[in-house]
């Protein structure tokens, strides 16, 4: 049975969002007859998040893939009847069974597979019923997820869907669509940065979120920012804070950057450098934070990077002051009164790989660690277009002319120090002479995927020259290394590794 457009599409948005969450997913499914699974594999990259899973699909023989838990397998066999209410008829109990029966299998196979989230369905499609009191089909479906807080696998979404009809093939594909969208809302629960751009213009407005006790604050320090671990950023407190500052912290001399689920957001710059490890460089960090934390790491380097170079007007040379909460710089002279706001400079990334599909380019520019390879990048020039861009940067860095058929494929904020980064893949016959720019590139080679595989084993951030030759030393067979998960180079890295030759 194929997939529907929608269908699709709601199984891609799974996979797109657990990967850029850097997460992972198991299922169980006993009615939508490995839909979900197949689903999910469809798409490119996904063997990168789904663990695989268990379709229950003849329940009396499937004790062996249900963990070969006796009471899995019985609750699944035999709906109780301990749990009967008055009026309950056979099919309201059946369905009842079905919720208990999917909730304890998310759970337990996401604690056994060690996943970050699980999807079991489990329920009827039609057009023959059991009991018979049924004429229309159901899934319960049951989403676990692994709290942070304790590393156990927990419910976090349980509930029943139904159908008008006894449709099978059309049921199956409802329940199996249904099982993506609960789990994509289960995925994007952590919404992450709210920006609140209405909150911007109402001085009011920010001075009282800012006088909220939970409200937080992020600490910049040089470019550096304030971390409470190797993972996690510190999100201070006003008066903690303020032992970074020479004056007290207040709405108009703090940047507002939005909401979180749990606080209002504010950054600031520390008013002299501090000898403190906890300062930490964002472009080799931010890759381990979580997705909330990630996108607040990003806007507060991009913003206080275009603070800082936006003193003065750029068009009378007056000294300008911020407004709207930090976002925008205005001319102090009243003639000029010209107002500027962020910007960020496109450019393009690109992965590059042979017309056979077997082979990556990859090149080390002067400021990476020994053996760091990643993807050609580039800024885009006046009056260019992106694509125009890709072809321009790989000659010039490489002397590879690439196909006409440039793809694009994502963007990212690279606020280092302000730019957006827009990703493609790109096409070249790799049996040409590579001819690098010596003053961009140290080195530039055609990577094969048993190299590349090994070296996306290393863990940590090894753009970090310490944390590179540590990972050498550990494994003096790695050929290279690659930059960490969650920056789009690693991405589109990990996209050609999922592909196959002549893809």
């Amino acid at each position: 049975m194929s997939a529907s457009g929608s269908t699709a599409r709601a199984f891609r948005s799974v996979v797109e969002a657990l990967k850029l969450r850097g997460k992972t997913v198991t299922s169980v499914e006993s009615t939508t007859g490995g839909l979900i699974s197949s689903n999910i594999m469809k798409i490119d990259g996904a063997s990168s998040v789904y663990y695989g899973g268990s379709v229950a699909y003849n329940t009396k023989k499937c004790k062996p893939i249900l963990l070969n838990d006796a009471k899995l397998h019985a609750s699944l066999v035999n709906a109780p009847t301990n749990t009967a209410q008055p009026g309950d008829s056979d099919g309201d109990m059946y369905k009842r069974s079905k919720l208990d029966w999917t909730s304890k299998n998310a759970v337990a196979f996401c604690e056994a597979m060690g996943t970050d989230f699980c999807v079991a369905e489990g329920g009827a499609a039609g057009p023959s019923f059991r009991p018979k009191d049924l004429t229309a089909g159901f899934s319960a479906i049951s989403i676990a997820a692994r709290n942070p807080s304790t590393n156990k696998a927990e419910i976090v979404h349980s509930g029943l869907i139904e159908s008008s009809h006894s449709d099978r093939e059309k049921n199956m594909e409802l329940f199996a669509t249904s099982a993506a969208r609960e789990l994509l809302g289960a995925v994007t629960n952590d919404d992450g940065l709210d920006r609140r751009v209405d909150l911007r213009t109402d001085p009011q407005q920010l001075s009282e979120i800012f006088a909220n006790p939970a409200a937080r604050f992020v600490v910049v320090n040089n470019s550096k920012i304030l971390f409470s671990s190797e993972t996690s950023l510190g999100l201070l407190t006003k008066s903690e804070a303020e032992q970074f500052v020479d004056s007290e912290i207040t709405s108009s001399n703090c940047t507002f950057l939005g909401f979180t689920k749990k606080s209002p957001l504010f950054t600031l710059e520390a008013a002299q450098l501090f000898d403190d490890v906890r300062f930490m460089d964002t472009r080799t960090q931010s890759p381990l934070l979580d997705f909330t934390e990630n996108q607040i790491a990003l806007t507060t380097i991009a913003l206080m990077n275009w603070q800082r170079s936006t003193k003065f007007c750029s068009k009378c040379g007056s000294a300008t002051s911020f407004t709207q909460g930090g976002h925008c710089s205005i001319c102090t002279d009243s003639d000029c009164a010209t107002m500027t706001f962020p910007r960020n400079d496109p450019a393009v990334i690109v992965a590059v790989t042979s017309r056979c599909n077997s082979k990556i380019l990859l090149a080390r520019s002067p400021r990476h660690p020994e053996k760091m390879f990643t993807t050609l990048a580039g800024f885009v020039e006046a009056g260019e277009t992106f694509e125009d861009a890709v072809k321009r940067e790989v000659f010039e860095e490489s002397g590879m002319k690439v196909d006409d058929d440039v793809q694009y494929l994502k963007s990212q904020p690279w606020p280092f120090p302000q730019s957006s980064m827009i990703a493609f893949r790109a096409i070249c016959d790799s049996t040409v002479e590579l001819n690098l720019d010596e003053e961009e590139l140290v080195e530039a080679r055609w990577f094969g995927r048993e190299e590349v595989r090994k070296a996306c084993k290393v863990q940590g951030p090894v753009m970090r020259t310490e944390v590179a030759a540590k990972a050498l030393e550990n494994d003096p067979s790695l050929t290279l290394l690659v930059p960490p998960k969650r920056v789009v180079a690693r991405e589109l890295i990990e996209k050609w590794l999922s592909e196959s030759d002549n893809n």
